[in-house]
């Protein structure tokens, strides 16, 4: 029978501790089981509003309760990471805040890595699954869980003390961590971030519909882009849903690690260099970067589609 191992030795603030010194800001931890109302996400997936996100769909049952992905986990174990909350300029567009420097997969998974390892040295036969955005886990769902925000109506995970300008590390454990209460909600009756979205992408509060989420569009879609929407030069990413919430204009701080921090280089960049760029070149101005992520084409492709246009303002793909 299992036996799962508390966290009644070492301090906890031994862990957040250490975690803080490898650039997460926060943690926190709630007991691992099934999500609330998972009728909800499994709706969205019905609906079709995770476009092309076929990944979503198949790992389903797994982001439904880490105890599938962990077996016998007994909690989530969740780091916040600030990112810049500043304006970024990829030449003459906007690109997101997010992308500004080195990719947050690879700079976060290492010490996340080395946070697991202690984890198992303290705790001999413990079990740990850490990811970075990457696994079957709901990130969001797991830090209101956690204490360290509440899920706003953009979807985002907004933080009393930075906003969401946050990335969000995830640690599927089998040690019985101290875990906090969940996150109360804050938004009240503003709904700024619904009404700011050029594309209508919120149906409903709380409801992303991908297919016409300029992050998605830009980011993930592949193929060509649907003529009708307003992309409000967003060529990488949107911010929009973010840089109007209240709180995370009050609240957002500068990131913690230099990786994070906008390169210089991309503000001096005009629209002709963007769009004729080499593949070669492509792989060097975004070593590291998130903007890999839409390739070269993808690119080119979304820069054109901000460009082209008829007398009316439409795109002319």
């Amino acid at each position: 029978m299992f036996d799962p191992q508390s966290w009644n030795g070492p301090p906890f603030d031994e862990l957040r501790e250490m975690a803080q010194k490898s650039g997460f800001a926060e943690i926190g931890a709630a007991p691992a089981g099934p999500v609330t109302h998972p009728n909800r996400i499994r709706d969205w997936v019905a609906r079709g509003y995770h476009a092309g996100m076929g990944w979503f769909a198949r790992s389903l049952e797994k982001r439904l309760d880490p105890r599938l992905v962990v077996p016998n986990a007994q909690s989530v174990l969740v780091l916040l990471t600030p990112y810049t909350p500043q304006p970024v300029k990829l030449g003459p567009y906007n690109l997101a805040r997010y992308a500004a420097g080195d990719d947050y997969h690879d700079v976060l998974l290492k010490p996340l890595i080395q946070l697991c390892q202690h984890m198992e040295r303290l705790f001999p036969g413990s079990r740990q699954r850490a990811y970075v955005d990457t696994g079957p886990v709901l990130e969001r769902y797991w830090a209101e869980r956690s204490g360290l925000g509440w899920i706003g109506k953009n979807g985002c995970l907004i933080s009393k003390a930075y906003g969401s300008t946050v990335f969000l590390s995830t640690v599927v454990t089998t040690i019985r961590l101290p875990w906090s209460q969940p996150h109360p909600f804050h938004c009240g009756q503003c709904r700024a971030c619904l009404d700011a979205c050029p594309t209508d992408a919120f149906p409903e509060p709380f409801v992303v519909d991908s297919n016409r989420c300029i992050s998605y569009l830009t980011i993930e879609h592949r193929g060509d882009l649907p003529r009708h929407l307003d992309f409000a030069n967003w060529v990488f990413g949107c911010d929009i849903c973010q840089e109007v919430c209240p709180w995370t204009h009050k609240f957002a701080q500068p990131p913690r690690l230099e990786q994070f921090r906008p390169r210089p280089a991309y503000q001096d960049l005009t629209s002709r260099e963007l769009n004729e760029i080499s593949e070669d070149a492509f792989r060097h101005l975004f070593r590291k970067s998130p903007v890999k992520r839409a390739k070269q084409i993808g690119l080119a492709r979304n820069i054109r589609y901000l460009t082209d246009r008829d007398p009316d303002g439409r795109p002319v793909l």
